[in-house]
C-alpha cells in the first residue's frame, strides 16, 4: 500500500469512476469500490461465467412437466367427455 504513486493511481480510478457516473459521487463510489475489490482479489470465482443460464435447467424441467400434465389433462377429459373408456 505504501508504494510510490499510489495515491495518483486511486484518485485516476476514482476520476475515471467519478467520469462514468456523470458526476453522481455515489456512484462513483460504488464503481471505485467494485473496481478495487476486483484488483484486491482476482482468484475470486466469477459465477456468471461458470454457467451461464444457472436457472435455463429447473425452468426447462419445470415447463415440461407441466406441459405433460397439461396433456394428460386434456387428454383424459376428452376420453370422458367422448366415451373413448
Amino acid at each position: 500500500m505504501n508504494e510510490p504513486g499510489h495515491k495518483q493511481d486511486d484518485q485516476a480510478l476514482y476520476d475515471e469512476c467519478l467520469k462514468k457516473a456523470e458526476g453522481n459521487q455515489a456512484r462513483a463510489l460504488a464503481y471505485y469500490n467494485h473496481r478495487r475489490s476486483l484488483e484486491a482479489d482476482p482468484e475470486c470465482e466469477d459465477l456468471d461465467h461458470r454457467e451461464k443460464w444457472p436457472m435455463l435447467t429447473p425452468l426447462l424441467i419445470l415447463y415440461t412437466l407441466g406441459t405433460i400434465g397439461v396433456l394428460i389433462l386434456v387428454y383424459g377429459f376428452l376420453a370422458n367427455r367422448l366415451g373413448w373408456w
